[in-house]
C-alpha cells in the first residue's frame, strides 16, 4: 500500500493557491515530496482562467475589482471557474506511479471515482460517471461549468465538480472545484458577453448544466465533514494511506518565488 501526503484545507488567495500547486509539482519532480492530496479554499473569492484563455476577450477585470474578486491564470487548461463557496482539491503524483494510467482520460476517471466514493460516504447521491457530452460551439461560453467533460461529477445531470489536468516532465497535477453553492449571477458579472441578451441566454443555459451540491440537495454541507469523507473515498479507491502533513519549508520557498509570476499582469495577460 502506498503512503501519500495529505494537506488539509487552508485558504489562500488565487495566486498563492496556484503557486503552491506548482511548487509541489516541482518538489515532487526533485524527489523532495511524496504523492500529495491537498485541499484548499480561496480568500478572497477568485476567478481562475484556463492557461489558453484570452483574458481581454473573456474577463471583465473592472467588475472583478468592484466585486473584490481576484483573477488568476491557471497552469491547467479549460475555461473560467469562479471559486466562491467550494472545496478545491489537488493531486500531484508521478506519471510512473502504478495507480495512474498513461491515458489522461483514464487517470481522470480514476480520480473522479475517488471523489464519487467520498461524496457517497458523505451521503451525496451523484449520477453515474459518463463520457461527457458534446455542446454546440454557439452555446459555449468562457465558463467552465456549462459543459460536461468525460467522467465529471454531476447531480441531476448538472455538473458540481469541475477539474483540469496538467502534465509536465512526468508529473501529473489535477485540481478541481467541488462546488457547494453555485452563483451564476456573480459568474456572469465577471465573464464578458457581447450583449445583455446573450448574457441572459448564457446564464439560463449554464443553470441547466451546472449547479452546486447544496443547490441540488437543498441543505447545507459541512465543509470539514465533506473533506473527511473525500479523504476516506480516496483511501478506498486508491488503496493508499494518508499521512497528514503541511506544505514543506522548501515548497513554501518555491511558492513565494512562483507567486510573483502568478500575481504579475504579464502572466495574467499571457493570452
Amino acid at each position: 500500500m502506498q503512503n501519500w501526503r495529505l494537506i488539509r484545507n487552508k485558504a489562500f488567495n488565487g495566486a498563492m493557491n496556484m503557486a503552491i500547486d506548482e511548487a509541489i509539482m516541482i518538489a515532487y519532480k526533485e524527489g523532495k515530496s511524496k504523492p500529495t492530496l491537498r485541499f484548499y479554499t480561496w480568500h478572497p473569492h477568485c476567478l481562475s482562467i484556463g492557461y489558453f484563455q484570452s483574458l481581454e476577450k473573456e474577463v471583465d477585470l473592472e467588475k472583478c475589482r468592484k466585486l473584490n474578486i481576484d483573477c488568476v491564470r491557471r497552469i491547467t487548461g479549460g475555461r473560467a471557474v469562479l471559486h466562491q463557496n467550494e472545496l478545491t482539491y489537488s493531486i500531484i503524483v508521478g506519471e510512473d506511479n502504478n495507480l495512474m494510467d498513461k491515458s489522461i482520460n483514464a487517470s481522470y476517471k480514476f480520480i473522479s471515482e475517488g471523489i464519487a466514493k467520498g461524496l457517497s460516504i458523505e451521503g451525496v447521491n451523484i449520477d453515474n460517471l459518463s463520457k461527457g457530452e458534446r455542446i454546440n460551439r454557439e452555446k459555449l461560453s468562457a465558463a467552465c461549468f456549462n459543459a460536461h467533460a468525460s467522467y465529471e461529477i454531476t447531480i441531476n445531470n448538472k455538473k458540481v465538480v469541475g477539474s483540469a489536468q496538467h502534465r509536465k516532465e512526468g508529473i501529473i497535477l489535477q485540481h478541481g472545484s467541488i462546488v457547494l453553492d453555485f452563483n451564476v449571477d456573480d459568474l456572469f458579472e465577471v465573464i464578458k458577453t457581447k450583449t445583455p441578451e446573450l448574457k441572459e441566454r448564457a446564464k439560463k443555459f449554464t443553470l441547466s448544466k451546472a449547479s452546486g451540491i447544496e443547490n441540488e440537495l437543498g441543505k447545507n454541507v459541512d465543509i470539514t465533514s465533506l473533506e473527511n469523507s473525500l479523504i476516506k473515498g480516496f483511501e478506498d479507491v486508491f488503496n493508499v494511506s494518508f499521512e497528514e502533513d503541511g506544505i514543506s519549508d522548501y515548497e513554501y520557498e518555491l511558492a513565494n518565488e512562483l507567486y510573483e509570476k502568478y500575481i504579475s499582469e504579464e502572466y495574467l495577460n499571457k493570452r
